[in-house]
């Protein structure tokens, strides 16, 4: 009896088809519509332009430590088939004016701790302190002096009005109550400065400046002028919050000849390396393995390995730039060319919204189509009712329901069901 074959026979309702009709092709279009639309909003959300292939360094003056560091940036970055064009600037002020103006092309730039103001948050984003940018006070070795107060009625270059050199020097001054007019303030800054000094034209001069700066290299080197150690430094550290405390070694700058003489403290600010918002975040990652390339050594006010970090005085840290500090460059990126990189964001930006949208469209056509069966079978049923061939079509509708609820009892348990709708019939 088991090996026996039963003939099929299905009863067909008259005007009822199960391919696709038009009411599918109609649902199939609102269906793809919708899709196409949630990939657009999706794209539209996620929007995050491709990396630059150019962007603009505004430096320092030349000679500067700051033009030396856009020269190793822009080195390090070609290699990478980014183009960094270098712009020179009077330094950390100038700077911030470049990048406030900044519109389309994305800026980078070095600015000091205590410049920028918090409205600019909206339009900067740092990426971390690099440096360290200390101020140093050289004065002539004939002269006595030990602390700021000393200064009084002596002729100081204190750079131009309005820069970075010039607004710290006018802080520590009238904290020590001096007025500018009980001494001659220089607009000299810089070598300029350092050759005023060394020519005896002015008394002090105070550079606002890293160690690696080429002024501050001449002048601990030179004859006839000393360093001068800042007393109270954790006073001044209290008043001024962007201010650290920072030591240069006796012997640091010249072991041979012991420069400096003695252990000197010197009051310093951090120097953060600065963007436009948006920056993309391969380039945070690509500007950030640069700067740990150039400032990540040793030098003479800071150890290896403390630049840079996520730390910023101004403005609040690039999120981006914290994931790299936090877990350090991206996978990719430690692995891949730029190239590679910026193809695998492309193909992420655009393969995310599309599987979002089609994983759970593919889903769910299956229920749709059901759906649009039961209600053709639902409407055609109540036309037939009471009309020749109504039997036929409430068995019809009673095999479809239990059709649908077998086929789900069988996905759940993986086992064969009888479908009652083509069931065979005993002869």
């Amino acid at each position: 009896m088991s090996g026996r074959r039963f003939p099929v026979r299905v009863r067909r309702v008259p005007g009822l088809r199960f391919g696709l009709g038009r009411s599918h092709l109609w649902l199939g279009a609102v269906i793809l519509v919708l899709a196409v639309l949630i990939v657009a909003a999706l794209m539209i959300l996620f929007w995050k332009p491709a990396p630059p292939e150019m962007i603009i360094m505004t430096t320092g003056s030349e000679d500067s430590a700051y033009e030396e560091y856009g020269k190793r940036y822009q080195e390090i970055l070609s290699r990478s088939g980014v183009e960094v064009i270098l712009e020179p600037s009077s330094g950390g002020v100038e700077n911030l004016e470049h990048l406030r103006k900044a519109k389309d092309t994305v800026t980078v730039g070095f600015v000091a701790a205590g410049l920028a103001a918090p409205g600019d948050a909206r339009n900067l984003v740092p990426l971390g302190a690099i440096a360290y940018e200390a101020l140093w006070l050289f004065y002539r070795s004939d002269l006595r002096i030990e602390t700021i107060s000393d200064l009084k009625g002596l002729r100081v270059a204190a750079g131009a009005e309005g820069s970075a050199t010039r607004r710290m020097a006018g802080r520590l001054l009238e904290i020590n109550g001096i007025a500018g007019s009980t001494m001659t303030l220089s607009a000299l800054d810089g070598a300029a400065a350092a050759s005023a000094l060394q020519r005896h034209e002015v008394d002090v001069t105070i550079l606002m400046a890293t160690s690696d700066d080429a002024a501050v290299a001449r002048l601990l080197r030179a004859p006839g002028v000393s360093l001068l150690s800042i007393r109270r430094a954790d006073a001044y550290v209290k008043r001024i919050p962007s201010l650290v405390k920072v030591e240069v070694p006796e012997g640091a700058a010249d072991m041979e000849h012991n420069v400096p003489a003695t252990a000197t403290t010197l009051l310093a600010v951090r120097t953060s390396l600065v963007t436009t918002a948006g920056v993309h975040p391969v380039l945070v990652d690509l500007l950030l393995d640069a700067a740990r390339q150039i400032h990540g050594g040793n030098g003479l006010i800071r150890n290896a390995g403390e630049f840079p970090s996520g730390v910023a005085d101004d403005l609040p840290v690039s999120p981006d730039a914290e994931r790299y500090f936090k877990t350090g460059p991206s996978v990719l990126q430690s692995y891949q060319p730029y190239w590679a990189v910026v193809w695998v964001h492309r193909l992420v930006f655009f393969g995310f919204p599309i599987f979002v949208v089609l994983v759970p469209l593919l889903r769910l056509s299956p229920v749709l189509y059901r759906w649009s069966v039961r209600r053709r079978i639902y409407r055609r049923c109540g036309q037939k009712l009471g009309l020749p061939g109504g039997s036929s079509c409430i068995h019809m509708k009673i095999g479809f329901e239990q059709s649908s609820s077998t086929s789900s009892l069988a996905n759940e348990s993986k086992q064969p069901f009888v479908n009652w709708a083509t069931r065979p019939r005993m002869r």
